[in-house]
């Protein structure tokens, strides 16, 4: 899938970007994994610090989807390390977006994935299995639902409620 860049987005969909069509992300989130840029229909979970159901959605065909990860924000452990980063590229997922934190760093940029996450933690999380697939969440005073739209790269984050087109 050809990646459009976040800034010629921005500047070709004003009339999105004012209607609230499109929506930009804050820069809060760090860079991680060999994708500098990434996008993707958009798959939902929502954890707090546990990260089974995270582990248990990257183990099916990502199929160019992006994972969106409500972790609440914590920064008190990491949802996503490297074993579970490998497992996304080999399924096919094209990226990962996590409001919460990493762990295996360079495990992870090693990996043909895209990351998003606040920051990285030594401290694996929970496992409880406790979290919600497919649900709307909010990160960021975004609201995102499954099958928007999500682009990545070094400018920006961009949700789009519909894929958008270089025309």
């Amino acid at each position: 899938m050809a990646q459009l860049a976040t800034a010629e987005a921005c500047d070709r969909n004003a009339a999105l970007l004012a209607n609230g069509g499109i929506h930009v992300f804050p820069p809060i989130f760090q860079i991680y994994g060999q994708r500098r840029s990434f996008c993707g229909p958009i798959v939902t979970v929502k954890v707090f610090e546990d990260n089974v159901v995270v582990r248990e959605i990257l183990e099916s065909n990502g199929e160019g989807r992006v994972l969106v990860v409500d972790g609440g924000g914590s920064l008190r452990c990491a949802l996503l390390g490297g074993n579970i980063a490998q497992l996304a590229q080999n399924r096919g997922w094209s990226g990962i977006l996590i409001n919460g934190c990493v762990r295996d760093v360079d495990e992870i940029n090693g990996c043909d994935i895209g990351v998003r996450a606040l920051g990285s933690h030594p401290q694996k999380s929970n496992k409880k299995g406790i979290g919600e697939k497919h649900i709307p969440v909010n990160i960021a005073g975004i609201f995102i639902r499954e099958g928007d739209w999500l682009y990545a790269d070094s400018d920006g984050i961009l949700l789009s409620k519909t894929q958008l087109s270089y025309t």
